[in-house]
């Protein structure tokens, strides 16, 4: 079973946009519909590696800060049984 986080940020990563930057030769992710999550690497794989950090950061940071998170249900996630 896959923790709602991961859910939500691969959910968010089947989103990202991919660009070559031809002007400094490395490739370029971001998501729209999260203001500010953008990354940049020599290739796609480790971009989308970059985003997926940067979300759960995000995440992490929204949940301190008390916000809601579009898409995002924190409660679902405490009640969720995880096993080890």
């Amino acid at each position: 079973m896959k923790l709602r986080l991961q859910q939500f940020i691969e959910n968010k990563l089947s989103k990202a946009h991919y660009e070559f930057d031809e002007s400094v030769g490395q490739w370029a992710g971001w998501i729209e519909d999260v203001p500010g999550i953008y990354a940049q690497a020599k290739n796609i794989e480790m971009v989308r590696k970059e985003l997926s950090e940067i979300l759960e950061e995000w995440v992490l940071f929204g949940l301190r800060d008390n916000q809601k998170l579009k898409g995002f249900d924190l409660n679902a996630v405490l009640k969720q049984k995880v096993y080890a």
